[in-house]
């Protein structure tokens, strides 16, 4: 099994961030490539000499690459295919991976772009912060953190042979789930409890704001995902509405048999 050497990181954000520096501190011979924006933590990664080459087009950054990796918003993650599809001229097999938290929004697209010149994978580390953009980036971000790997119908059991011990050499532990499975289980240990915090920080705000000003660690620990990213929260609650939904169903009934018995 050989390794990815040359990786290139779509997104350079709390997530994709982290994955360059831990890149660096545990697999340093691994060489870390970008495409050219304007995007502020693309500019500090340069600046922190996080990753080595910035390419000027998505022609040079995929014959390059061994391996390409999405981190960008959720929304995006199918365009960005598209375009690497209609980009790609290698000769060898490119392997593309997602690190997006909903999977059956975007592996319909995944399994229909992978033919014998690219194979797109799609993962999700389960792992982050409160707090989002490079500057929070942390190379230990992803230590004995499960990795989820959603494979599709046309995923090679080499390549998520590849894929598992990359993930492994970041001192993460692969796992791998069906997409209905992930966004199931996704949703009632990620994606509710992140809803249910936003709910509760609401609800204090409309009924008695000034009660923040006492609080403590408690509810500080109970609201700490409602400061999570707006956009991706905003992004998961609309590409995992159906198991979020059923979800949250689940959970009022079950609030509501328990307040029974109070």
């Amino acid at each position: 099994m050989n390794l990815p050497n040359k990786v290139s990181i779509i997104g350079l954000g709390l997530i994709g961030g982290s994955i360059a520096k831990a890149l660096r501190k545990r697999m340093p011979n691994t060489q870390i490539a970008s495409l050219q924006s304007n995007f502020s933590d693309l500019q500090q990664a340069i600046k922190n000499r996080t990753i080595n080459f910035v390419f000027q087009t998505w022609e040079e950054l995929i014959d390059w690459s061994d391996l390409i990796i999405l981190a960008t918003p959720l929304s995006t993650l199918s365009d960005l295919a598209i375009e690497i599809s209609n980009r790609c001229q290698k000769k060898e097999k490119l392997l593309i991976i997602d690190v997006g938290s909903v999977k059956k929004a975007v592996i319909p697209t995944f399994e229909k772009l992978t033919n014998d010149k690219m194979e797109f994978l799609s993962t999700h580390p389960m792992a982050g912060k409160e707090n989002w953009g490079f500057a929070h980036s942390d190379s230990n971000l992803f230590k004995d953190c499960c990795w989820l790997i959603s494979p599709h119908a046309k995923n090679e059991q080499e390549s998520m042979r590849t894929v598992s011990g990359w993930i492994e050499m970041l001192e993460a532990k692969p796992l791998v789930l069906s997409p209905e499975k992930h966004d199931k289980q996704v949703a009632l240990i990620s994606h509710l409890p992140a809803l249910i915090s936003r709910l509760l920080s609401q609800f204090v705000e409309i009924n008695d704001s000034e009660a923040l000003k006492i609080a403590g660690p408690g509810y500080q620990s109970m609201t700490r995902l409602a400061r999570d990213n707006p956009q991706l929260q905003n992004e998961i609650f609309s590409l995992n509405r159906e198991e979020l939904n059923h979800q949250l169903i689940q959970w009022l009934e079950f609030v509501t048999a328990q307040r029974k018995e109070l």
